[in-house]
């Protein structure tokens, strides 16, 4: 039987608007799934990473929420011990254009444009051959290009699965 192309199922949760490089207008919390593919051997010169899809999805009926999808790169630093580094695309449901007669325009981020650049990092341990944990953040914006650009980071904890 061919092995299955998903290396990798992580799930956690996290909080909204919490991280360095966007305001905190959004906050609360949001649920994260990624799944992770084996890694691409053609791409060794590069890492060989491993492409990834998954989503947040926000648990405040007004907060935004994405699917996102690129390409990891882990390094062990221990047996046990790894950071990873991810770079991609994402697509939100948040607003895009500014307006100043919105009456929640002190906690409404405005992204700017539908389709936006996702930078992501983990930094987690092993806690069975199989199993780890890791504390993730994400910032997702459009580099301005769209009008808009507040950006949003969350940042949060998974559980993961390797198969």
């Amino acid at each position: 039987a061919e092995a299955s192309p998903i290396d990798e199922v992580r799930i956690g949760a996290g909080l909204q608007g919490a991280g360095a490089l966007s305001s905190d207008k959004e906050s609360g919390a949001s649920v994260n799934a990624e799944a992770l593919l084996r890694p691409l051997r053609p791409l060794s010169f590069i890492g060989a990473p491993r492409p990834h899809i998954g989503g947040s999805i926000a648990t405040d009926g007004d907060a935004v929420s994405h699917g996102y999808f690129g390409l990891t790169w882990e390094q062990h630093l221990t047996p046990r011990v790894f950071v990873n580094f991810a770079l991609g695309g994402a697509v939100h449901n948040g607003e895009v254009d500014f307006d100043p007669s919105d009456p929640d325009i002190n906690t409404t981020k405005y992204l700017g444009c539908r389709a936006l650049f996702r930078v992501a990092a983990d930094a987690g341990i092993m806690v069975a051959p199989r199993v780890s944990l890791s504390l993730y953040t994400e910032h997702i914006s459009n580099a301005d290009l769209c009008r808009e650009n507040e950006g949003l980071d969350n940042s949060g904890v998974r559980l993961g699965l390797k198969f």
